[in-house]
This record gives C-alpha cells, sequence and structure tokens, in this order.
C-alpha cells in the first residue's frame, strides 16, 4: 500500500509526456529533473521508452541520484546560468525530439528555457507544466524555422490514466524501493510539525515523507 503514495507526481508528468506524443527511442529533455516532480518525469520517460533522457538542474547531488536510475540511458547536465554554454552541451547530446518542463516560479529567468527549446530538432515538441507566474522569453524565429510545437499542460485527463496504469502493471514503471525511491520518515498526524519539517529537508528525487494515520 505504502508504494501507492508514489502515484501522483509520475501520473501528472505522465499527462505532459503523453500530451506531446513522447515515442518510444526519442531523445527528451526534462528540466529541472532535480525535484520531485522532473524526477518522476525522469522515471515516466524511461519507462515510456525514451532512448534517452537528458536531466538538467543545478543541483549536483540530485543529479546524480537521478542518473544512477539507468546510468545508460540518462545523460546530465548541469544549468550554468549561461544559455549559450548549456546550448552547446546539449548539441552535443543531439539530436533531441522534445523538451518537457515543470519549473518552480523562481526560474522564471533561468537560461535553461532558451538553451533547451534552441536544441530541438526540426518538428521537435515542448510541453510546459511547470509554475512560473510571469510571462516567459521565447525564441520565437527558432520555433517558427523549426516548426516546433509548445504545448501548455495542467496535470493529465481522464483518459491518461488507463494508459498510465497499464506501465505499472507491465512492470515497465516502478514504485516504492523499486523505483529508486525512498521514504525519509513516517510521522502519526500529532506529528504534522516534524513531518513537514523532514519533507523541507528531503527534496531529492524520489524522497517522500508520509503522515501515516
Amino acid at each position: 500500500m505504502e508504494d501507492l503514495t508514489y502515484l501522483q507526481s509520475p501520473l501528472i508528468t505522465y499527462g505532459g509526456l503523453i500530451d506531446i506524443d513522447l515515442k518510444a527511442g526519442e531523445t527528451i529533455v526534462i528540466t529541472p529533473a532535480t525535484g520531485g516532480f522532473g524526477g518522476s518525469a525522469v522515471q515516466v520517460a524511461l519507462a515510456m521508452g525514451a532512448g534517452r533522457v537528458i536531466a538538467m538542474g543545478r543541483n549536483e547531488e540530485a543529479l546524480k541520484r537521478v542518473k544512477a536510475l539507468d546510468p545508460t540511458r540518462i545523460k546530465t547536465v548541469k544549468m550554468t546560468g549561461d544559455w549559450k554554454e548549456e546550448l552547446q552541451t546539449l548539441e552535443a547530446l543531439g539530436p533531441i525530439d522534445a523538451h518537457f518542463d515543470i519549473s518552480p516560479p523562481m526560474a522564471q529567468n533561468s537560461s535553461h528555457f532558451k538553451a533547451c527549446i534552441s536544441s530541438l530538432r526540426r518538428g521537435g515538441r515542448i510541453s510546459f507544466m511547470g509554475g512560473l507566474l510571469g510571462d516567459l522569453a521565447i525564441p520565437s524565429r527558432v520555433v517558427m524555422h523549426r516548426n516546433l510545437q509548445l504545448k501548455g499542460k495542467w496535470m493529465y485527463e481522464r483518459g491518461d490514466i488507463p494508459g498510465f496504469m497499464r506501465l505499472i502493471h507491465s512492470g515497465l514503471l516502478k514504485l516504492g524501493g523499486k523505483g529508486g525511491n525512498e521514504v525519509t520518515g513516517r510521522f502519526g498526524l500529532e506529528q504534522w510539525k516534524e513531518a513537514f519539517d523532514m519533507a523541507a529537508q528531503k527534496v531529492l528525487p524520489g524522497q517522500m515523507t508520509l503522515i501515516v494515520p
């Protein structure tokens, strides 16, 4: 039963990945891949058959943790704040078919948006699922000349759930410890403050703090 607590994040990211029709064998960049949602997006993309997943982020410890999920198919790229440098690194791993972004509000002015969009092949797809609060500058000439598709996605559709559950039932998407996840603490209802404090500290991909009645 405890493994079922991991369903929330991967189901949400599955909604974005299926919305841009991620196909088996494709290469996708996931940003940032160092948090709960981004880390689960890496797991789901692998389960959907991505040939290569490029995980980007600033936290090197988190990137190492993500890469350990599949050292062969996962490549990591550190965000540097210099979009040209990031683009050069991404192009060396190309061609890239898709970009999935689930950035938090504080990433509003991050360099990775321009780098990732500019790295996509002709006909590439982009899914924005993040929580940005302001407007985002898009390299419109790149989007136009390469026929890129940019889609926003809120959560998932009801019709997405059967396909997601098939990934689990088939064993392609593993939950709990088998999927590289970790319960960092279990607390009773009266220990809610300790649970929130623990959750604020344990923020690496796959880490979860539970409140157990």
